[in-house]
């Protein structure tokens, strides 16, 4: 078999805040959950000194699931995360990327970049997983611009922990 094409995406939006702050929201992912609407919690699996690991729990089409574990490795001087996914699904061979924080005017470039690799090289699977990344992308990144434009992500009214799994409530 031959050697899987590496896929890119990237995504950006602008920010009207200080960099350092953007950041702090990006790196900060207990706050996930009141930041982007499909996701529910966030179990922490370890921390090796280097790199963190993440599950996600998730609520699509109405059914929560915890199937979405990431690596990430957070650089706040380069104000950068890289992730990489670990449970990637057909016909997705490999998924990560980066988050990138910068200083743009008076406030802030965020650049998400995505790699993966597909089954068999399929440019028409990788344009329909190209879709989706950007459909994803735009999503958490319009919602990182207003959570931080309007000046913090909005309080918590319940956190509990049920089966490992760290659960907030809005």
């Amino acid at each position: 078999m031959s050697e899987l094409r590496i896929w890119t995406a990237r995504h950006t939006i602008r920010v009207a805040a200080p960099p350092k702050r953007v950041f702090e929201v990006v790196a900060n992912v207990d706050r996930w959950p009141a930041l982007l609407a499909p996701l529910l919690a966030v179990e922490h699996l370890g921390f090796d000194g280097v790199c963190e690991r993440v599950r996600f729990a998730q609520q699509v089409d109405g059914v929560t699931t915890t199937d979405l574990t990431m690596v990430r490795e957070l650089n706040p001087k380069r104000m950068q995360v890289r992730f990489r996914q670990v449970d990637v699904r057909p016909p997705v061979a490999t998924m990560g990327g980066i988050w990138l924080v910068t200083a743009k005017g008076r406030g802030a470039m965020v650049a998400l970049d995505h790699y993966f690799r597909v089954i068999d090289n399929d440019p028409v699977t990788a344009a329909g997983v190209v879709r989706q990344i950007a459909a994803g992308s735009m999503s958490m990144l319009e919602a990182l611009r207003e959570t931080v434009e309007l000046d913090g992500i909005p309080e918590l009214v319940e956190s509990y922990v049920d089966g490992g799994v760290r659960h907030e409530a809005r």
